[in-house]
């Protein structure tokens, strides 16, 4: 597997100013002052990543190509840096003032370069050029200097009235799209963005240098002339498929593919119907309706001799230019023979093959979308010179008990119909387990294991904090009675309870991929499908389960009643003979059932669905489940006549990036919450249909902003959701907005929790319930005194005289430092870092002040005094974070002190018989006491 590159990102403000905003603006620069070598580039202002894609791929050969070097990158303690790609976010807009580094505020038309601050404040000949606002004044400028943009108060100069914008944000677009840039002597332009980035406004600009031959190849033989009336929604979505983040390629030539027709199954139902009304606004009512269910839409079956190192999974996502398609591992070859299907005029489909063992790929058109704008056959040709296909990814088990057990979600408990004691036995095994991490060591270190934290201490450090205390439970019990443990436990604690709060409660399941009708499928391909299902409506085939049980589904986003899913797991002997499901595989009927809308729009390109068995959930589902209508749309996608412009571009842009699904389900959510509140109140569900109705039309809002990637509606999300707000506010008598409890738990955790302004009242609903639950629980902690970290650690050599006071003082210092900036940075209001820029900043602090400790030749002595040091109170500000350090950038001397203090621990081994002393959630565990081996081993 190729490895990610590090790239600048960047907003469009800033971009804009240091080009474009006065005589002087020449470039953006990311380079530290006065260099000009490679290993002079600030990195911390690479904090996006280009995965390693097939665009990556491409990109370095065609580097090489065009500049005849190898330099595509650089590389800087271990990682590569990319300048030929920026990422460019369009969040500011340009004002009268705009802010800089170092919360200073520059006047339009003059750069940091301009100006030499006196005093927190730059004047030129009376013009008032800069401001640096929250910093200590001697000497303030007089109200006249500042004007009404900025004022003196409590010593130190603040921003005063709202300034005035001289560019918005689409213009900033607008002029980028266009213009280009310049940083560091490379002139750019825009690229491409995926689906992703789209929504959230980014966009990334490349050397135009590569331009002309990546926009080639990502063009895939299609000829697009500049001005040409065209589908530009979906070619944007499309070219941008080979962005996508892949494991490893697998080849597949020309003749491995079939590709058969696409089959809609049409038939009635009763439904939740959203259209559009005759005023352009959104209408919702229960009516029986036509609905066509594409049964394939978005999968490929792959024959399991193709699949190379990844066989022994049930699915692979694959892309390559305009082709995008979930392939499930099949017996094709083994169906074949069986069929008697010998040679490939037997076939139903199209194919260049010319034997019948060359076809490794079912496909339809839905997975080549090059078919929307030239013939399947010129795509088939192009992979003569180009068949290396990505590997996005495949299923994976969860995390949870060996992939045994799922976390559910707050949307999904609050769409069933749930008692305070219903709640109150289904958040009792997650209370327990919580109880017993909070008293028992060895749980807690089963805990962490299945939280990814058991990576061994060696030469080369480990990186979490789950990572050291699993391995210091590995090493001795006795680690268990001390101060650092206690912290880590009740951060655990505290974690764990903040999960169940937001509804993420265990249960029996797990997540699968759809499949949809693979049998069906397979008997297309050599013309023998007459529309029946094989697998029955109503039914699933998922062997994470027994058979002939009832399970319940839920795909993301689940908005509401009538997107659960109830199905009978069923056994089917032709699935198990030609489709290599596991238990992360869901086979699923779309054959006249209304499946796809009660899943929010599913399709078969990778879609998901949260499967289980519990009988708390199965049994409120069923209470309801013909009542709820199935939300269906009946929105389509309107024809917008685009041209391939810069302009155009950047209009589908704009309108792209103002997405509101996250706001679309918090509705869905308040307003299901009234639902209940009145129906568990006693009230007529006829009474409140219209509130349904409503509700279920957010369903069908949510896809169309999850699809406005790739296609245009004419629906204004924004005032359907304001509109809706509206109808259904409720404020209490002081006039705050009425909310669910919950909603306050959750505003608590985000940091955005308003009294003032909101009222977080109880109401009858399933999510209130499991506050109740929460609040009830009580761990009853008994004190106990704690042993010094030190009484740990075995060195009956240590010499007080022979320890490098210095390099203690150093490592001292250094570690306070890096705490100091990477505290910085998340507090930090750097307007190019998002949460994931601050993460990767963060990391590349952590990683270079680690570098430097572990570098450092350590006696046994100075290594026994630094662990001496965690738990002196002079050091109780950087306690915790030296302890992890230390750990993060072990040297042998580090090792030995911690094998010298090796003693017997306490474990838990699963067991199948009768003999077991723990229980969590159903699965039994002995206790057994033994020395965990050198290696640490996931058996202790």
């Amino acid at each position: 597997m190729g490895n990610s590159v590090y790239i600048v990102s960047v907003d469009a403000k800033d971009l804009f100013l240091a080009n474009y905003s006065s005589p002087n603006s020449k470039e953006y620069s990311v380079k530290l002052a006065g260099s000009d070598h490679n290993d002079q580039f600030n990195t911390r202002r690479f904090v996006n990543t280009l995965d390693y894609s097939l665009d990556l791929i491409k990109l370095r050969e065609v580097y090489e190509k065009v500049y005849r070097r190898m330099d595509f990158t650089f590389s800087k303690r271990g990682k590569e840096y990319c300048r030929r790609v920026i990422n460019v976010t369009f969040k500011y807009s340009v004002k009268e003032f705009n802010r800089f580094f170092d919360n200073t505020y520059i006047k339009y038309g003059y750069l940091p370069q301009d100006v030499q601050l006196t005093d927190n404040i730059c004047i030129k000949d009376g013009e008032l050029i800069a401001v640096r606002v929250g910093s200590p004044v001697e000497n303030p400028a007089s109200p006249q200097e500042l004007g009404d943009l900025f004022v003196f108060d409590n010593g130190m100069y603040r921003l005063g009235k709202t300034m005035k914008v001289l560019l918005t944000v689409a213009q900033l677009r607008n002029r980028l799209y266009q213009d280009g840039f310049t940083c560091d002597g490379i002139v750019f332009r825009r690229f491409k963005r995926s689906s992703g980035s789209s929504r959230i406004g980014k966009c990334l600009f490349i050397d135009e240098q590569l331009y002309p031959r990546m926009h080639k190849w990502e063009l895939c033989g299609l000829k697009v002339k500049e001005g040409q009336e065209i589908d530009l929604a979906a070619l944007e979505a499309y070219i941008a498929l080979t962005l996508s983040s892949i494991v490893g390629t697998i080849p597949l030539r020309p003749e491995n593919f079939l590709v058969i027709d696409d089959y809609k199954s049409v038939f009635k139902d009763r439904v939740v119907a959203t259209r559009i009304g005759s005023d352009n606004w959104l209408t919702s009512k229960p009516e029986e309706v036509e609905i066509e269910n594409s049964i394939w839409d978005g999968q490929s079956l792959i024959d399991k001799s193709a699949m190379g190192e990844w066989q022994d999974y049930g699915m692979i996502l694959l892309r390559n230019r305009f082709f995008k398609s979930a392939c499930f591992n099949t017996n094709i070859q083994k169906f074949f023979a069986d069929r008697g299907i010998t040679d490939v005029s037997q076939l139903s489909g199209f194919t260049l093959a010319q034997d019948i063992s060359d076809i490794k790929v079912i496909t339809t058109p839905s997975s080549i979308k090059y078919v929307k704008f030239g013939t399947l056959e010129q795509w088939l040709r192009l992979l003569d010179e180009d068949g290396n296909f990505g590997v996005v990814k495949h299923e994976k088990p969860t995390h949870f008990f060996d992939g045994r057990m799922v976390q559910i979600h707050y949307q999904l408990l609050n769409t069933l119909q749930l008692s305070q004691d219903d709640v109150d036995q289904l958040v009792k095994p997650s209370l327990d387990y919580l109880r017993m991490i909070q008293t028992d060591p060895a749980v807690l270190r089963y805990h962490i294991k299945y939280m990814g934290g058991d990576e061994e201490i060696d030469s080369d450090g480990i990186t979490t904090t789950n990572d050291v205390v699993y391995q210091m439970l590995g090493v001795t019990d006795k680690f268990s009675q001390t101060k650092l443990y206690h912290n880590f436990k009740t951060d655990v604690s505290k974690s764990f309870k903040k999960e169940l709060a937001r509804g993420h409660i265990l249960v029996e399941g797990n997540y699968s991929t759809l499949l949809g009708n693979p049998i069906e499928m397979l008997y297309s391909a050599i013309g023998q499908f007459d529309g029946e299902s094989k697998i029955g409506v109503g039914n699933i085939f998922c062997q994470q389960f027994a058979f002939n049980q009832t399970i319940l589904g839920s795909r993301s986003p689940h908005v509401t009643m009538g997107n659960v899913l109830l199905a009978r797991n069923t056994d089917n002997e032709e699935i198990r003979q030609y489709v290599n499901t596991t238990r992360e595989i869901v086979c699923i009927n779309s054959i006249g059932e209304n499946i796809l809308f009660r899943l929010s729009g599913a399709d078969f390109d990778s879609d998901t669905m949260l499967l289980t068995n519990n009988a708390i959930l199965i049994r409120a589902a069923e209470r309801n489940y013909h009542k709820f209508l199935v939300p269906t749309s009946m929105v389509d996608a309107k024809k917008i006549v685009r041209r391939y412009t810069k302009s155009d571009q950047s209009d589908l842009d704009i309108k792209t990036s103002v997405n509101k699904i996250g706001e679309i389900v918090n509705l869905s959510q308040e307003l299901n919450t009234k639902l209940w509140d009145a129906l568990n109140s006693g009230a007529d569900f006829s009474e409140y249909e219209e509130l349904y109705c409503e509700i279920a039309q957010l369903d069908v809002l949510s896809n169309i902003e999850i699809d406005k990637a790739k296609r245009e509606y004419a629906v204004d999300s924004v005032a359907e959701i304001k509109r809706l707000r509206k109808k259904y506010e409720i404020r209490d008598d002081d006039g705050r907005q009425v909310k669910p409890n919950f909603f306050g738990k959750i505003a608590r955790m985000k940091g955005y929790y308003d009294s003032v302004g909101k009222n977080y009242r109880f109401h009858n609903t399933t999510m209130d319930f499991l506050q109740h639950s929460l609040n009830s629980y009580r761990t009853s902690y008994a004190y106990t005194s704690f042993i010094p970290f030190s009484e740990l650690l075995v060195n009956d050599a240590y010499l007080q005289k022979s320890v490098s006071y210095s390099q203690v003082e150093r490592i001292m210092e250094f570690v306070r430092d890096m705490r100091s900036k990477i505290r910085a940075v998340w507090d930090g209001t750097d307007e190019n870092l998002d949460n994931y820029g601050k993460a990767i900043l963060v990391h590349e602090i952590r990683q270079e002040y680690i570098n430097y400790i572990k570098s450092l030749r350590i006696s046994p002595h100075t290594a026994y005094r630094l662990m001496l040091a965690i738990e002196e109170p002079q050091n109780k500000d950087i306690s915790r974070t030296l302890f992890y350090t230390l750990f993060s950038a072990p040297n042998q001397c580090f090792l030995d002190l911690i094998e010298q203090s090796r003693t017997p621990i306490s474990t838990l081994t699963e067991v199948s018989d009768g003999l077991w002393d723990v229980e969590i959630y159903g699965f039994h565990f002995r206790r057994e006491t033994a020395m965990c081996p050198k290696t640490m081993s996931d058996n202790c």
